[in-house]
């Protein structure tokens, strides 16, 4: 067992009296200390970044910290917004060099580049943050769609796998609506207080996409200041990794 997961492994099974993460069966961690009332919120930065701004200026005025994963692509582009990003003391993250898709979405154990080109496009990201002074630790793998090599591979380069916490439909504000998995804000935010009130989300890594294609003209994350509103009033603070 590589030395990442195994630690990962030891902290949420054997030291429950402290923390009880949860990960999943590819070995990613997609839930943090389910016994603290905290929430994570992750944002992803690749082709667009329209909503960045708006964002960061909700975060600044609900004095809250959260964590953002970029691909080299993006970081390449937006130099000055990811140095921003890092000055007002969020955690940044890596999230490959070219935002591939590492496995076959039906046959995930299937990977679709080999891992040699899967660690230097993981390695090339990880070298574009450290010139930003950037020690990346956390990687949320592009797509939010990896298997087991793809883990392993990331622990190789000292990163930890991360990924959305399941149960909400958050991950879905990307969808357009000519896609026939779209869905709109209000709906996802009625899964997001629906699941909060029937199972809780301590620990929970909520994603949300600050830019996403014009075709959607309904932006979730717009709605960040009421999300975080609406959780604050159940008594969650909000963290960063």
């Amino acid at each position: 067992m590589n030395r990442i997961v195994f630690s990962i492994l030891i902290l949420g099974f054997f030291c429950s009296a402290k923390a009880q993460n949860i990960i999943d069966v590819e070995g990613a961690l997609v839930r943090s200390d389910t016994l603290q009332k905290n929430i994570f919120l992750c944002f992803t930065g690749h082709d667009y970044y329209e909503g960045f701004d708006y964002v960061l200026k909700v975060l600044k005025t609900k004095k809250i910290k959260a964590s953002f994963f970029f691909t080299g692509d993006f970081v390449r582009s937006h130099k000055h917004l990811v140095k921003s990003i890092i000055n007002q003391g969020h955690y940044v993250g890596a999230h490959s060099d070219k935002h591939l898709l590492y496995c076959d979405w039906s046959k995930r154990d299937s990977l679709l580049y080999s891992t040699s080109i899967i660690k230097e496009d993981i390695s090339r990201n990880i070298k574009l943050l450290n010139d930003l002074s950037v020690e990346a630790l956390y990687f949320m793998p592009p797509y939010e769609w990896y298997n087991k090599k793809v883990v392993e591979i990331a622990n190789e380069l000292n990163l930890i796998t991360i990924n959305y916490s399941s149960g909400t439909r958050s991950n879905a504000d990307y969808t357009t609506p000519d896609m026939s998995n779209y869905i709109s804000s209000e709906a996802i935010l009625k899964s997001i207080y629906e699941y909060e009130k029937l199972n809780g989300m301590n620990g929970f890594h909520l994603l949300i996409h600050p830019g996403t294609n014009p075709l959607r003209k309904d932006k979730l994350y717009l709605h960040l200041d009421e999300l975080i509103s609406y959780l604050m009033n159940k008594g969650y603070d909000f963290k960063k990794f």
